[in-house]
């Protein structure tokens, strides 16, 4: 490995740990009256909390958001070392990961204080077995659906994806990437430690799917109450602005006819006149 190779590394852990502190659900709830997210439900910055307050699409928006923070630096180290010894190419993938993994659970954007690192962790399993990511992820999903305990589930998920990576041919004597990605785990199980205490004493937050897509269905609900108000609201505008073109040129027409009339009128009088004074000068004359 060149001296140019070393610096790529520390540049490319400096960018993932920053990639990492972007917190995608504060930006999305940052013009909320109420606060945006960390006032909301567990007060998380991550995948359940926003489908626990904002619906499933939200709570899916999020997680692929947050999986990329992981999957961009593990795709790059994947691609960049490719040509190099599977030791060095994987342990680059997860020491990338680590630090984009750190930057969402300790953003230096917002004091340090982030969410759990599931999401992200995942974007790093998609790039280093994505068939095996994705069918977990889909029964463990499904799961979500019946136990409604988004913990579990969560770091169950990422237990049953680590253990899995040891039985494949790239991990062989492959101690370092091993050592990392239990870090990873590790860290993962220790950002969710009071979501276990709460777990014991019964007391953990759910994350229901069908509440979830209730919201979903209200704010569709809620989106289109508003856009045909906003069309009727148009639509008594429209009508009142021609409404008044009509009145306008029914007086304008009213007017002509009426001056007309007075013309008319005037015509008949004077010609009335004319008879009468013919009449006069008639009966004079004889």
């Amino acid at each position: 490995m060149e001296i140019v190779d070393i610096f790529v590394i520390i540049i490319a852990c400096i960018i993932s740990y920053l990639l990492g502190s972007v917190s995608i659900a504060r930006l999305i709830t940052k013009k909320e009256s109420d606060g945006g997210i960390k006032s909301q439900g567990s007060g998380n910055p991550g995948t359940m909390n926003m489908l626990r307050t904002h619906g499933v699409f939200m709570g899916l928006f999020t997680l692929l958001c947050d999986a990329l923070k992981g999957t961009i630096p593990a795709l790059f180290a994947l691609l960049y070392f490719k040509h190099y010894d599977p030791v060095i190419q994987y342990s680059c993938i997860f020491g990338f990961g680590l630090s984009a993994v750190l930057g969402h659970i300790f953003p230096c954007f917002y004091r340090f204080k982030g969410g759990k690192g599931i999401a992200t962790t995942f974007g790093i399993f998609i790039v280093v077995d994505p068939i095996t990511t994705v069918i977990l992820f889909g029964i463990l999903f499904l799961t979500l659906y019946f136990i409604k305990i988004g913990s579990v589930v969560s770091l169950l998920f990422i237990t049953i994806v680590a253990v899995v990576q040891l039985f494949k041919g790239f991990m062989d004597a492959n101690w370092l990437s091993i050592m990392l990605m239990f870090i990873i785990v590790l860290i993962d199980y220790w950002a969710h430690r009071q979501n276990l205490f709460r777990l014991m004493d019964n007391k953990e937050n759910p994350a229901d799917l069908q509440e979830g897509l209730k919201k979903d269905i209200e704010k569709i609900k809620n989106k289109r109450e508003r856009k045909l108000e906003k069309n009727a609201v148009r639509h008594d505008k429209i009508t009142r602005k021609y409404d008044r073109k009509i009145d306008k040129r029914s007086d304008k027409v009213q007017r002509k006819i009426d001056k007309i009339n007075r013309s008319t009128n005037n015509a008949d009088t004077n010609e009335k006149n004319t008879i009468e004074d013919n009449k006069e000068e008639n009966s004079a004359n004889e």
